[in-house]
């Protein structure tokens, strides 16, 4: 889509393009973004790595009726923490392998020159990518919560003794979107370690590194403040708290036990979750876009 197009000016409100075929078009903002994110989409959507990965998360899915049959003092448990733990694991491969790759296919290949080259500046390359990774996990994870939740509903239909009385869809439903939300704050560190990190293999370190970090965050709050016999990190709630800031707090989005026992989950605190996310998201985001402009692209 973007090949089609060539610049033949610009605007505080949009930049006029000219086609193929000598119709010169105006493309606002929106429309930059809109491009950028549409061919960032059909890109992964024609990766074959995409595929796979759903493919072996749709495996594990179908295993979650055998895997639930084995634990039948806990069945519901078992099946919505596995459906829960598939989704999250099909958007971390997805964000960590083809994600990564294919921002750094970007420079290799020398695609992003062809697009900086147009009237476009290095925020809206950075906004645009963003959302059309976002449209591939919207994507993969809609079809891994089909999945999980048709095998959930079989063992409902099959086992209603093993069901907790409390289960509820919407509850599972909030836990699918927080797991979502959790997937979108790693994606956007990922975006940041890529813009000042010299080579895709060091940007794929420090984003697993940042998920394991905003992963235990809550695990190490608790030991800090609880425990007077965690070493050096005894008492020290200023760093934890320092870190908090930094890190995202992954461990708030997880809703598994929530789900599978159907504990209250009030609309305030997803309400919450979803501001600390979009929130979180604009802040790295911006952070990407500084870093993005000094980066080096060579």
């Amino acid at each position: 889509m973007l090949n089609n197009l060539q610049a033949t000016g610009g605007s505080k409100q949009g930049m006029k393009v000219k086609g193929t075929e000598g119709t010169v078009y105006t493309i606002d903002f929106y429309e930059k973004l809109w491009l950028l994110a549409h061919s960032t989409f059909i890109e992964g959507v024609r990766h074959r790595a995409l595929w796979a990965i759903v493919v072996l998360s749709i495996l594990l899915t179908m295993t979650n009726i055998f895997v639930a049959e084995l634990f039948s003092w806990d069945l519901g448990k078992v099946s919505v923490e596995f459906g829960l733990s598939a989704i999250a694991f099909t958007g971390l491969l997805l964000i960590f392998f083809l994600g990564m790759k294919l921002l750094a296919d970007d420079l290799e290949k020398q695609h992003i020159h062809m697009i900086m080259a147009r009237p476009v500046k290095g925020w809206h390359y950075i906004v645009g990518k963003f959302f059309g990774f976002t449209f591939i996990l919207l994507l993969a994870s809609g079809i891994i919560s089909i999945g999980t939740a048709l095998s959930m509903q079989y063992l409902i239909w099959q086992f209603p003794a093993y069901i907790p009385p409390n289960f509820s869809w919407l509850t599972y439903l909030m836990a699918i979107t927080c797991q979502l939300m959790l997937l979108l704050m790693v994606l956007a560190v990922s975006f940041l370690c890529y813009s000042f990190a010299s080579q895709p293999f060091v940007a794929l370190l420090l984003s697993v590194s940042s998920y394991l970090v905003g992963q235990n965050m809550e695990l190490l709050r608790r030991v800090v403040r609880e425990n007077a016999y965690a070493g050096v990190v005894a008492g020290q709630e200023w760093l934890v708290l320092a870190l908090s800031w930094i890190f995202p707090n992954l461990s708030l989005f997880d809703k598994k036990y929530v789900a599978a026992y159907g504990l209250p989950f009030s609309g305030q605190e997803f309400f919450l979750l979803f501001l600390y996310c979009v929130s979180y998201c604009a802040i790295v985001l911006f952070f990407t876009a500084l870093l993005f402009n000094r980066k080096e692209l060579l």
